[in-house]
């Protein structure tokens, strides 16, 4: 498998242009297992550094941010197990709907994800310096490539046809993971910083 930078964002873009065709390249890929876990460790690793690096350059980290910011070990292991909840919700919520993807797929294929929202961290930061307010449009977009990226993904990993669909059931789940997790939060007594 050629990983040059050139086929790297050669892959990056057939993920963002045609994300069901490119889902299915790289299921049949054949991947092993351990570099599935290397990949997604290394786009954690690579999120948390450049995600630093870009609040540094927008302001003075405070609260939970300074915190994080303080301890990249913690922000790394916080964003594996983003990733890891994800691949995981993804397969399973997928496979209570009928589909029939697989766990290592599913892993594979949110590390693709994640490397491709990486490389629009980098383009984030270079907006930083050069032109400031066009980092926000960016992180728009950004966020809009992640939906639209994760909709195909999910949807050509089960076999499902209708993306409307697999895109209600995206957001269900991410609503629902936010309200069990401020669930647990509130029964450890853990309660969001309050905005000074």
């Amino acid at each position: 498998m050629d990983t040059s930078l050139s086929a790297a964002l050669g892959l990056a873009r057939h993920i963002i242009l045609d994300p069901r065709n490119a889902a299915r390249a790289i299921m049949l890929s054949d991947i092993p297992m351990n570099a599935r876990w290397l990949a997604l460790a290394l786009v954690a690793v690579l999120s948390v550094i450049f995600g630093q690096i870009s609040v540094t350059l927008m302001l003075q980290p405070a609260g939970v941010m300074g915190a994080v910011m303080a301890g990249p070990g913690v922000a790394i292991l916080m964003q594996a197990g983003v990733l890891l909840v994800m691949a995981i919700a993804a397969q399973q919520v997928g496979r209570m709907f009928g589909g029939e993807g697989t766990f290592p797929d599913a892993m594979l294929l949110i590390a693709c994800l994640q490397g491709v929202m990486v490389l629009v961290q980098v383009v984030q930061i270079a907006a930083l310096l050069l032109l400031p307010p066009v980092a926000g449009i960016i992180g728009m977009i950004g966020f809009g490539v992640f939906l639209w990226v994760l909709t195909g993904f999910v949807a050509e990993l089960h076999g499902f046809r209708s993306l409307l669909n697999v895109f209600a059931m995206i957001l269900v789940t991410a609503f629902s993971i936010a309200f069990l997790l401020a669930m647990l939060l509130a029964m450890a007594g853990l309660t969001p910083p309050q905005i000074q």
